[in-house]
């Protein structure tokens, strides 16, 4: 049976903190839809919050296509190039399957930043 699901991020059970072992790498993400989450067919998606300073590793989807969007805060999406190009609070960003992105918050408040990507694939480590 298919069923629409509202979910609030902040009531799974088991967030996952990344990065706790390196420096400038610690953020909390809170995945709400995955296979083993309601059973999606093809999507991943949730809500990421850096504090100001904090990064994402340096990863990439090998076979997802990923839409981003931002909540709140500001930052920084920097490229396997080291191209950087800076994004502000409800803006989206789009990141095509298998490109190497890291996202920073050069702010001073918290970024929230949502993902989705799809096909599933999984999130980076660190």
């Amino acid at each position: 049976m298919n069923t629409i699901h509202v979910i609030d991020p902040f009531t799974i059970p088991q967030p996952a903190w990344l990065g706790l072992d390196t420096d400038g790498y610690r953020r909390k993400v809170f995945k709400v839809v995955d296979q083993e989450l309601f059973g999606s067919e093809f999507l991943t998606g949730g809500l990421t919050i850096f504090e100001p300073g904090e990064a994402s590793s340096l990863h990439n989807h090998p076979e997802s296509e990923e839409v981003n969007f931002i909540v709140q805060g500001s930052g920084e999406v920097v490229a396997e190039s080291g191209e950087r190009t800076p994004f502000a609070s409800h803006t989206f960003m789009y990141i095509p399957k298998g490109v190497r992105h890291q996202h920073v918050n050069t702010g001073r408040e918290p970024l929230w930043l949502i993902f989705v990507y799809g096909p599933h694939g999984q999130v980076p480590a660190t």
